[in-house]
């Protein structure tokens, strides 16, 4: 099997059906589609059942609820994939997804890692005019640590787990996904994969549908910026030359992450 594909699903009848038809709706039809139930309540499950039923290549696994980081690693240890493709459950793909992708990574043998952008849709599926990196005002950066640690400290330039595909052995070989951050886990992943020494490389077009609407943007927004500071400390306290090498970016960071518990201000 070349690719896995991996959902989280958590009581999320109301976009689930979506979300299957982009994966389903793919060029290429050689993957297991993984969708890992965490817990959802009895007539969610029901509906995640008839949403997939027609798909041969679909296997859904049940756990108790904990929480999105957990489903996610368990799906990434029943994957039997060379590569491996995230797809949250609000979110879809367009349908080249998987085709561009898996084949940049068979044709570059040294990158473990490639993402591209993806287009901003609203709750009822529209998509607006702007895709994610023109809406945040972010700049692509490709290569390793030496290339990309200092930028993603900076910014996440990935928008979500959604627009990546890697490489099964490389995230086997960190671990998976860190548990112990139930948000933002992504951001915690791409430092965690450059640290071990991944490169990571752009693909420079949409090929993804990242949904906004009231239940992803009514979260705990102050519990999120300090998870993803966390992130920051941790990534500082396993690599301490980066605070020698880059002592201004880490002071005007960390002045931001004060700013935004002040003030209603994303730093990351």
């Amino acid at each position: 099997m070349k690719i896995s594909v991996i959902t989280p699903f958590y009581n999320g009848s109301k976009f689930i059906k979506k979300c299957i038809q982009g994966v389903q709706s793919q060029s290429v039809t050689d993957f297991e589609y993984i969708i890992i139930d965490d817990g959802s309540e009895d007539e969610e499950l029901l509906m995640l059942k008839g949403a997939s039923k027609e798909f041969s290549n679909v296997t859904i696994f049940s756990t108790k609820n904990e929480k999105q980081a957990a489903a996610v690693n368990f799906g990434i240890k029943q994957a039997g994939g060379e590569y491996i493709a995230f797809c949250d459950q609000d979110d879809w793909w367009l349908p080249e997804k998987l085709e561009k992708q898996a084949k940049f990574l068979d044709e570059h043998q040294d990158i473990d890692l490639v993402y591209s952008d993806a287009f901003l849709g609203d709750e009822a599926g529209t998509l607006r005019h702007e895709t994610w990196m023109q809406s945040r005002k972010v700049f692509v950066c490709t290569g390793g640590y030496t290339e990309c640690a200092k930028k993603l400290f900076e910014r996440n330039f990935i928008c979500a787990p959604l627009v990546v595909m890697v490489r099964s052995n490389a995230l086997l070989a960190i671990g998976g996904i860190n548990e112990q951050y139930t948000s933002a886990y992504d951001y915690d992943l791409w430092f965690r994969l450059l640290e071990w020494g991944s490169k990571f490389a752009y693909l420079d077009e949409p090929l993804a549908v990242w949904r906004s609407h009231s239940q992803n943007e009514s979260g705990d927004v102050r519990r999120a910026k300090k998870i993803q500071t966390k992130i920051l400390l941790n990534f500082l306290i396993r690599n301490k030359k980066f605070v020698f090498k880059h002592p201004i970016l880490v002071v005007i960071k960390f002045f931001r992450i004060l700013l935004g518990f002040l003030v209603n201000y994303n730093p990351y």
